[in-house]
C-alpha cells in the first residue's frame, strides 16, 4: 500500500513504510516516550526486526482518511495519557510537514510503564 500524490511533472507514490518510520521518530522526539514500535516487545521485537515487519501499522480507512497505530512504552514519571496526546500532536505535524498528509487518525497503543 502506498499513498499516491499527481503532481503536473506526474505521479509521487510514498510508501506505507515511510510514513511508518516518520511515524516512529516523530514519536521517539517526545520527552517521556521510552520505547516505540518494535522496541516495545524485547526479544520477540529483536527477531520481528529481522524479518522487516513493523509494529507501527499503516492504513487507509478511506480514500480521504489514513490511520497510523504505533505502540510506545512510557516512562513512570511521565503521566502516560498527556504523553500519549502528545505523541498524536507530534506525529500528526511530522507527517503534515513532511510528507503534506494531513487527513489522518493516529492511534498510540500504550503497552507497558518503566522506571528509570
Amino acid at each position: 500500500m502506498s499513498r499516491e500524490i499527481t503532481s503536473e511533472y506526474g505521479e509521487i507514490k510514498i510508501h506505507c513504510k515511510v510514513i511508518s518510520e516518520v511515524a516512529e521518530l516523530a514519536a521517539k522526539e517526545v520527552e517521556g516516550v521510552k520505547k516505540v514500535g518494535l522496541d516495545c516487545y524485547g526479544l520477540i521485537g529483536k527477531i520481528l526486526r529481522l524479518f522487516r515487519v513493523s509494529a507501527v501499522k499503516v492504513s487507509m480507512e478511506s480514500a480521504r482518511e489514513l490511520k497510523v497505530s504505533l505502540p510506545i512504552v512510557v516512562d513512570y514519571n511521565f503521566n502516560a495519557v498527556e504523553v500519549a496526546c502528545q505523541v498524536q500532536r507530534k506525529v500528526a505535524t511530522k507527517l503534515l510537514q513532511t510528507l503534506n498528509i494531513d487527513f489522518l487518525n493516529v492511534d498510540v497503543k500504550v503497552k507497558r510503564i518503566e522506571r528509570g
